[in-house]
């Protein structure tokens, strides 16, 4: 009897947690839709080696007219609430646009700060008149936001950071660095952790800001990444003022309200990567069997073994997004558990362009490369570096699955 009831619980159980992985009708004529659009709307010259123009803030530019002309077709904010310049459509539709635009490298998308964290934060626990104030500007590209999170001491431990916060008056007073802020030269808002209590432990009293990036007191120093793109920058605040009223959700819970964001972040984030990851994949595996050596390559057990793991894996992320999504449309929360989906993608690249840098060899790193399509595959490599650092570093994502997910003691 025991086990009998034992089996109908379990029976239950799994089929309480049936994800449900199909596209409605209306979803796949969106796609089609939003297919035909892209074919007709990619930029020109778009593809191959062709990545938008070198210079860091004519690259900016670029970006952000993408985005704009995403926007003015529907295409951008798709879940949002109509009221705050969104589509008012589903999560799902959200993947489905991410899933195109990586099908077909589009441009990278160049707010991604604002849509992906602080719109998604403003639209949690904003107030009324910040949501009103800054919710459709993020959704039509007029206000880019970077970032204000890491630190030169604080990276992977946020909770070491040092800049502060002071209640002055009717304003707060700002001082401090960050580090690594991605898009900060081209952005006009930060979205920034700061210290409002140093009395407190060491992650209570902070709290989160919107701070305009042309405040008096800051300034920023480029920092060029491994491709020679300075897209990274440090801020320094200096005495910089802000409103009273500028934090986002409780003075002093800046924590709390981060991790919640971050781990949503971490579930949603750029969701195009996997079609965008498999693309450069498919890319790479073309252009080696093209070389002159290609044919014996294409032969060759290693080169098989390793080309049929990574589309594996490619599949394999493919359904963790599908089921973030359909949890996310069922109305659950997702915590912790996104830190498998960050540390999964993350090292699933890092395989893509160390299999590249074996079968296209020097070509991947010479810039006037003959080999087409070498040149870009260039950026897979070397981004990909980085892939386990940003956000997060792989061993940070280790830990959180192992205390948070699995359980085991720190």
């Amino acid at each position: 009897m025991g086990s009998n009831v034992s089996r109908a619980r379990h029976a239950q159980s799994l089929e309480e947690s049936r994800l449900d992985f199909s596209f409605t009708p209306e979803q796949q004529a969106y796609r089609t839709r939003l297919r035909a659009w892209l074919a007709n709307n990619l930029p020109a010259g778009w593809g191959g080696d062709y990545n938008g123009p070198e210079d860091a803030i004519e690259c900016a530019e670029f970006r952000k007219a993408w985005e704009r002309k995403l926007h003015a077709a529907g295409y951008t904010a798709i879940h949002w609430p109509k009221e705050y310049g969104g589509q008012g459509l589903s999560i799902t539709h959200t993947l489905i646009v991410n899933e195109e635009l990586g099908r077909v490298v589009a441009p990278e998308p160049f707010n991604i700060i604002g849509m992906e964290t602080a719109g998604p934060m403003l639209l949690a626990i904003g107030t009324p008149e910040q949501k009103a104030r800054f919710l459709k500007r993020i959704a039509s590209i007029e206000d880019c936001w970077c970032q204000g999170f890491t630190e030169p001491d604080a990276g992977s431990d946020l909770g070491a950071l040092t800049t502060a916060a002071v209640r002055e008056g009717d304003t707060w007073v700002i001082n401090g660095r960050k580090i690594w802020t991605s898009q900060a030269h081209a952005a006009n808002w930060c979205c920034l952790l700061a210290r409002t209590d140093p009395a407190a432990s060491t992650y209570k009293g902070i709290t989160v800001f919107a701070v305009p990036m042309n405040a008096q007191g800051i300034s920023l120093r480029p920092l060029a990444q491994l491709n020679g793109r300075p897209e990274f920058n440090e801020i320094l605040f200096e005495n910089v003022r802000i409103p009273l009223d500028s934090h986002i959700g409780p003075v002093n819970e800046g924590w709390r309200v981060a991790n919640e964001a971050v781990a949503k972040e971490r579930a949603m984030i750029r969701l195009y990567r996997q079609a965008r990851f498999q693309n450069e994949f498919e890319h790479m595996v073309r252009v080696a069997i093209a070389k002159p050596q290609g044919r014996p390559l294409a032969q060759d057990s290693h080169f098989k073994q390793s080309i049929a793991e990574i589309y594996s894996l490619l599949r394999i992320h493919r359904y963790h997004n599908l089921k973030i999504i359909a949890r996310l449309e069922a109305g659950e929360t997702i915590g912790p558990e996104a830190s498998i989906v960050r540390l999964f993608w993350s090292e699933m690249r890092q395989r893509i362009g160390h299999l590249g840098l074996d079968v296209l060899g020097g070509d991947v790193m010479l810039d006037d490369a003959e080999t087409v399509g070498a040149t870009r595959f260039q950026d897979v490599y070397l981004m990909s570096r980085a892939d386990t650092i940003f956000a997060g570093t792989a061993q940070i994502q280790r830990n959180l699955i192992a205390e948070r997910v699995l359980g085991l003691p720190r």
